[in-house]
């Protein structure tokens, strides 16, 4: 790779620096003066950090289990015939075939790497042997017990205590239950024993854990209920506890307000305490066809959220699921696995994102152009409010001095009420109105959001395909002013499908869109020729009111008193869908955020 291309003088003085970090998609200004340079064909290295790479699709038998080994740069997955290695370092898998034994064949994922003896743990809770150790030297596993086991514990945490080298578990559901114990086994010895602790966390599944340090459970989320009984509804927990593993005592850190969607954590979590952040996989719990998004919360109060990369598509199906998250040291890697156990065999996605994680606007370099038209619009449009500001200041002193000058007893007099009245109104017309938008809108800025025409909230009606359908149509309205076409539509949306299927899956869902749109006044989903778009005659857009305001700015449109009230100078700010993270729309954010 490239980095840090200087160019000095004769005395050996800088006149011009590129870092090549931060860039525009096939340009890169230098960090003194500006000065443009042009790339071709490149393939940015920061860019690493704001997408998930596919590295792995893995076709497996059926309940096949995962387990992570830091220190030796490896994924691990195991199954009744084989254990694959996945090498984090050179992106290759290596087979073994154990010549004895099997682990356990378990619905739930219960693998896991004991690094002080360098084997495999897969563990049970109603067999005479509970653990099934596999030794990489000799290729055995101890336990050759192959009927597949139901799941008391679903997907619970599990880890390896640095002091006494057992494993402890936390949580899971079985039998209508969701658990809230601590449970420990030791290698050989012992069956499983329960531990007491302090400050009981409530029941609860599919949480994330991670070590805050060598003393420190950290516990993350999940859902379950607060009397462990499923019949009683579940609760979605967004709140951090802390474990000491020596004493057992157990802290609430904190506890966070729930997002308008429910989203539930993936098995691991990931502790940065050096810049006091914890990262999480995060996904909605409540549908099928669910997708994970990379999260990071400040470790001390929870606040701060920050949502990274793009989307991963996740099969949910509860105990048939599985995701978690990974951390590489050695290559400074985030790595997400998950598992959709189907048709009678595991499929595996291995994912890598490069450590830290950024978010895409954190890699944009500010088009030097752009940036000085931009601070000119901002000086001017600032410069004309306080011109109309100041003239309405000297206009009302004026008036008043005025009146107090030609009154005399003959005047008709004027109530305090009246002149009141008169003088509110003439201020009133060099003030923004603001009106919140609650009826019949489309809202793209700082969030996704519609209103219909009473006024309720109906974005949930809009699944994450709805969604991003809606989403494309108008933006591609706006930008080309015809919409998008039904090859662009197939290729962005359902290019995984056969041409029946994709066609199928389009009709349906603008069907759904149709009715959705028919819920708000003025807003119509239209197909002209080849291409969809929507017409709007009273429904509200924020993005198309900035959108149109950028156009009159750059077609030189005068600011004059009867026009500010129109600047929508509240919505600048706002950021462009920036919770929804996918390829194509990465453009689109670029494009509006250096307008």
């Amino acid at each position: 790779s490239i980095r840090n291309i200087k160019i000095t003088n004769d005395k050996n003085t800088t006149i011009a620096y590129w870092p090549l970090k931060e860039h525009q998609p096939y340009s890169c200004s230098d960090s003194l003066h500006h000065i443009p340079a042009k790339v071709t064909n490149p393939t940015w290295e920061i860019n690493k950090h704001t997408k998930w790479v596919k590295e792995k699709t893995l076709e497996l038998p059926i309940y096949t289990q995962i387990c992570h080994a830091p220190s030796k740069g490896a994924i691990y997955f195991a199954n009744s015939s084989s254990v694959l290695a996945y090498s984090t370092t050179d992106n290759t898998l290596n087979t073994i075939y154990p010549v004895h034994g099997v682990p356990y064949t378990e619905i739930n994922n219960q693998l896991i790497y004991h690094p002080y003896y360098n084997e495999l743990w897969s563990y049970d809770f109603d067999t005479p042997q509970w653990i099934s150790i596999f030794n990489f030297e000799n290729k055995t596993w101890t336990n050759d017990d192959r009927v597949i086991k139901n799941p008391e514990y679903s997907q619970h945490n599990a880890f390896i205590s640095p002091y006494d080298s057992c494993l402890y578990i936390f949580g899971g559901y079985g039998n209508y239950r969701y658990k809230n114990q601590i449970r420990k086994k030791n290698r050989i010895q012992d069956n499983w024993k329960t531990v007491s602790y302090s400050e009981e966390i409530p029941p609860r599944y599919l949480s994330g854990s991670g070590y805050k340090n060598k003393d420190t459970l950290l516990i993350f989320g999940g859902c379950g209920n607060p009397q462990g009984k499923q019949e009683l509804g579940v609760v979605n927990y967004y709140d951090l506890y802390a474990i000491d593993i020596n004493t057992f005592k157990t802290n609430k850190l904190w506890s966070i307000p729930g997002d308008a969607k429910n989203f539930v954590i993936g098995n691991n979590i990931v502790v940065d305490k050096k810049n006091n952040k914890l990262y999480a996989l995060c996904f909605p719990n409540d549908c099928s066809n669910s997708y994970i998004l990379l999260r990071s919360f400040d470790l001390d109060s929870g606040k701060n959220s920050t949502n990274y990369a793009d989307t991963i598509p996740f099969s949910f199906n509860d105990v048939n699921s599985f995701c978690t998250l990974y951390y590489d040291s050695l290559q400074s890697q985030l790595y997400a696995v998950t598992n959709y156990n189907h048709n009678n065999q595991s499929n595996i996605d291995i994912y890598s994102l490069a450590y830290p994680p950024l978010k895409i606007e954190d890699t944009l370099q500010a088009d030097t152009e752009r940036k000085a038209y931009s601070a000119l619009t901002k000086f001017f449009i600032g410069l004309g409010v306080w011109m109309i500001a100041g003239m309405g200041c000297i206009y009302f002193c004026y008036r008043k001095r005025r009146k107090k000058g030609s009154f005399s007893p003959d005047s008709p007099t004027t109530t305090a009420t009246d002149g009141l009245h008169e003088e509110t109104s003439e201020e009133e017309s060099y003030k923004p109105q603001p009106t919140a938008h609650k009826k019949s809108s489309i809202l793209f800025l700082d969030g996704f959001q519609v209103w219909d025409k009473n006024g309720t909230d109906i974005t949930k009606s809009f699944t994450p395909i709805l969604k991003q359908l809606l989403i494309l149509i108008i933006l591609y309205s706006v930008n080309n002013k015809k919409g998008i076409s039904n090859v662009t539509l197939r290729e962005l949306l359902w290019f995984d499908k056969m041409d029946e299927s994709a066609q199928n899956n389009r009709r349906v869902n603008i069907r759904k869109l149709k009715l959705l749109l028919e819920k708000l006044d003025g807003a119509e989903l239209v197909k002209e020729s080849t291409y969809w778009s929507v017409k709007f005659t009273q429904t509200y857009c924020d993005y198309i009111e900035v959108c149109n305001f950028i156009d009159r700015v750059k077609n030189n449109e005068p600011i004059t008193a009867a026009n500010i009230h129109d600047l929508p100078l509240n919505l600048l700010s706002g950021q462009l869908l920036p919770y929804v993270q996918t390829d194509w729309l990465d453009s689109f954010k670029s494009n509006y955020a250096n307008s």
